[in-house]
């Protein structure tokens, strides 16, 4: 597995529904459900922390070795969390429409491909990566 890890095909896997929402929605006089301010809200905030999460993973990428700080040590796949909870929804607020549908299929995609990328990384990192995946949630952090 390669540094974007699953994201490519989850991309292929959502990209088709995202123009068809797109499709359905411009056949519409008017979009439902537009939430232009929060939407931009969650984007913004998301590019940040992916911003922030990106650069440590790629600078431990580079360097070889598996990352259990920073934004690693409150959940396995911080990325993928923004992605599916701040990103891709605060995208679908501004379209509004049909395209609320997509952080669903995001979520199903990403679920239905992690167990190969965290078998990859147990398979690299070994007895460091079972316990860090043991005491670290996948995606929400524990209160």
């Amino acid at each position: 597995m390669h540094f974007w890890g699953i994201e490519p095909r989850v991309f292929l896997f959502t990209t088709p529904y995202a123009l068809f929402a797109f499709y359905l929605n411009s056949r519409l006089p008017q979009s439902f459900l537009q939430l232009p301010g929060v939407g931009v809200s969650f984007l913004s905030a998301g590019i940040v922390l992916w911003l922030l999460c990106y650069l440590q993973v790629s600078r431990a990428y580079s360097e070889g070795r598996l990352l259990t700080a920073g934004c690693y040590s409150r959940v396995k796949h911080p990325i993928y969390s923004i992605w599916g909870l701040l990103i891709v929804p605060g995208f679908s607020l501004v379209i509004g429409g049909f395209m609320l549908a997509l952080p669903l299929l995001y979520w199903l995609a990403v679920v239905r491909f992690i167990g190969e990328e965290e078998k990859v990384l147990e398979e690299r990192f070994g007895d460091e990566w079972r316990q860090y995946a043991e005491r670290t949630p996948r995606f929400l952090p524990r209160l």
